[in-house]
């Protein structure tokens, strides 16, 4: 049967056969794309947290009244190699501050971002916690 004599509607299916395929390939690969990047976001702002805190605690036991600065920086680095990879708490400083007329501590910790699991990689996070001393 010449080609003009097929209805139509067979012509359509006859030139879209195996489309399914490539647009499946496609849509899936783009799917994971996102849900990768999410999934890499979502792990970087969970080590931000994490160094936030560990700052943030050390900050508050360099500020006890029996504890220096010098002991916040080791407390900081221990929380930080009890929750991430121990390459995080590679650079952890600490310097006496006044907040508000009363004296404190500052821990700052800097590190790269990950980007491949636990591996520090590009960019930088810099992070700090602070408390005063009571008493």
């Amino acid at each position: 049967m010449p080609r003009h004599m097929i209805p139509l509607e067979q012509r359509r299916c006859a030139s879209q056969r195996g489309s399914a395929v490539a647009e499946f390939v496609m849509v899936s690969a783009l799917l994971i794309a996102v849900f990768l990047g999410v999934l890499q976001l979502t792990f970087a702002l969970h080590v931000r947290n994490t160094l936030m805190d560990a700052a943030a605690a050390g900050a508050r036991y360099g500020t006890l009244a029996d504890r220096g600065p010098d002991d916040g920086v080791r407390r900081t680095q221990e929380l930080i190699r009890g929750a991430l990879n121990g390459s995080f708490a590679s650079n952890v400083q600490a310097r006496s501050i006044s907040l508000g007329g009363t004296p404190g501590v500052r821990i700052t910790v800097r590190t790269g971002v990950p980007v491949f699991g636990l591996i520090p990689f590009v960019g930088e996070f810099v992070v700090h916690g602070e408390s005063v001393r009571y008493g």
